[in-house]
């Protein structure tokens, strides 16, 4: 008999371990440049299914016995983001030895996040009863929260529910919750996916079926499920038909500069050959394009930014380095600079969010700078850069993986907001290093777009270069990626303020809440009531 029941729980394991990593190859594939607008819905089904079946009595044939929760959430989450990530061997391996243990670091940490998520779903549902597709949801956002919130470790890269940023009407109801809803929205309907599949599979393995007699049960829940499914899209459809297109305020010669560059002086003509027919408002120039500080006194970098901005009469943007000198250091700053035609160099945006472990590790300023291995320190605040009568919303690179950085921007006046990244250390011209890094950039970027209604442009050094308009309707780029050139894109006027501009992520600091709720609850034997007699 002992035999027995070790077989069943090691065949139970590996069907619940089974389920989770399904779920893990499906979330990452949603970080994919075929993700979709339909298997995010579908990817948390199997790791729901898992989590319902191991809630349940397998000897009244409810359900299998399945490992920890934590552990199906790690396996979910690890494999998932080991998918997702897996661009950064390619990428930074020529670049530093630390690159394979960082990703692995990384991976392992995210899927802790996962664990957590998962162990805090079930304990809601056993101490209070939570329906499990909503105790994930809430629990998998409050994770996504705290691990963009981590002091060192701040990582908002991949979310759940991304790439429905590329279907604007199924991500309009990030206006009013930020993208943090898209990730609830798509948690929850797999994992009632999953759960419903459960029930179905332990009806039929207690030999009674799922018949008349359990309509009255799930007939409430399925139409509350379908509710939560198709009302969110019906409501973005209809929202996306009454959106104003926006006037055609500002044009923008992005300049993408490819793997050479060049210098400023380089693309004095280019931007001349536009002609009258293109002539820009403002010409725009990736991170870092300027290695020298454009505001020493008489400096050559300063003067050249000056001359390009009288020679083609434009303002011009353009990401440069910064420098503070403090008390105990000098500290070093990725900074973006705005230059008028005949007027005074603007204020310096300095990066907010740093890539942990390449650029600094973001929670002190002066830590990275200080510690002899050339990093930056974190920007104090984001202000958008002014120039006479212009405000322009700047974010570097991968600042503009967090909602709360453009939300801040937007809300402080900038009229449009313009993302500078330097991604060629992801060159597509060698194919080796062609990664799904691009998309998910440009992914952020629209996110970013229909939060706030608000116009992002991004320019890169080998790509992605786009524009969104504040509908979030955009071609995925502007030049092919890996070339050198200069596109003329539109900045449209911002339209009303959205609920996520005037009042930040509350869904995030909500779930995050029952997130901390569920996981004292799990260790301090307050969710340790008699599981569920049947799976819901």
């Amino acid at each position: 008999m002992g035999r027995e029941r070790r077989w069943l729980r090691a065949r139970g394991a590996a069907r619940g371990v089974l389920l989770a990593a399904a779920s893990g190859v499906a979330v990452g594939a949603t970080f994919s440049p075929h993700g979709g607008a339909l298997l995010p819905f579908l990817a948390f089904a199997p790791l729901g299914a898992a989590l319902a079946a191991g809630s349940g009595n397998p000897r009244r044939g409810h359900g299998f016995p399945t490992p920890a929760p934590f552990a199906l959430g790690f396996t979910a989450a690890a494999l998932a983001h080991g998918i997702g990530l897996y661009w950064m061997i390619p990428a930074l391996t020529w670049r530093t030895p630390l690159a394979l243990p960082s990703y692995l670091v990384v991976v392992g940490l995210l899927g802790m996040f996962g664990g957590a998520a998962c162990e805090g779903a079930a304990a809601l549902r056993r101490r209070w009863r939570w329906p499990l597709p909503v105790a994930l949801a809430a629990c998998w956002t409050g994770s996504e929260w705290v691990a963009a919130h981590v002091p060192g470790f701040s990582y908002a890269w991949l979310n759940a529910g991304m790439s429905l940023g590329w279907t604007p009407a199924l991500a309009a109801g990030s206006e009013v919750l930020g993208a943090r809803f898209l990730t609830f929205w798509t948690v929850a309907v797999g994992g009632w996916a999953g759960t419903a599949c459960a029930t179905w599979v332990a009806g039929r393995l207690a030999g009674r079926g799922v018949g008349a007699n359990h309509l009255p049960r799930i007939a409430p829940r399925t139409a509350g499920a379908l509710a939560l499914a198709v009302f969110p899209a019906v409501a973005g459809q209809v929202r996306q038909q009454l959106l104003p297109v926006g006037d055609a305020s500002w044009r923008v010669a992005a300049v993408q500069p490819g793997r050479d560059g060049g210098g400023l002086e380089d693309w004095i003509d280019p931007l001349r050959a536009l002609g009258p027919a293109g002539t820009a408002d403002f010409a725009a120039f990736p991170e870092r394009f300027l290695g020298a500080l454009p505001r020493e006194p008489a400096g050559e970098a300063g003067t050249a930014l000056a001359s390009l901005a009288r020679a083609t009469g434009a303002t011009v943007l353009v990401g440069a380095m910064d420098v503070e000198v403090a008390a105990a250091d000098t500290l070093r700053y990725n900074a973006a600079f705005l230059q008028a035609p005949g007027g005074p160099l603007s204020a310096a945006y300095r990066k907010v969010r740093l890539v942990p472990g390449l650029e600094g590790w973001g929670w002190w300023p002066g830590v990275a700078s200080g510690s002899g291995r050339g990093g930056y320190a974190p920007g104090r605040g984001a202000r958008p850069l002014v120039s006479g009568a212009r405000r322009v919303g700047v974010m570097v690179c991968y600042d503009s993986a967090f909602g709360e950085t453009a939300r801040v921007l937007a809300r402080e006046g900038a009229e449009w907001l313009a993302v500078v990244s330097n991604d060629d250390w992801l060159d597509p011209v060698d194919e080796f290093r062609v990664t799904w890094a691009y998309w998910q950039h440009a992914t952020h970027g629209r996110l970013r777009a229909i939060e706030n209604r608000i116009s992002v442009l991004q320019v890169a050094s080998t790509g992605y270069t786009f524009a969104v308009p504040p509908t979030g309707v955009a071609a995925p780029w502007a030049l092919e990626p890996g070339t050198a050139g200069v596109a003329v894109l539109e900045a449209r006027r911002r339209g009303e303020t959205t609920l996520f501009t005037l009042t930040g992520d509350l869904l995030g600091l909500a779930c995050l809440l029952v997130l901390a709720a569920s996981l004292v609850a799990a260790r301090t034997g307050l969710a340790s009531g008699r599981p569920s007699q049947a799976v819901e």
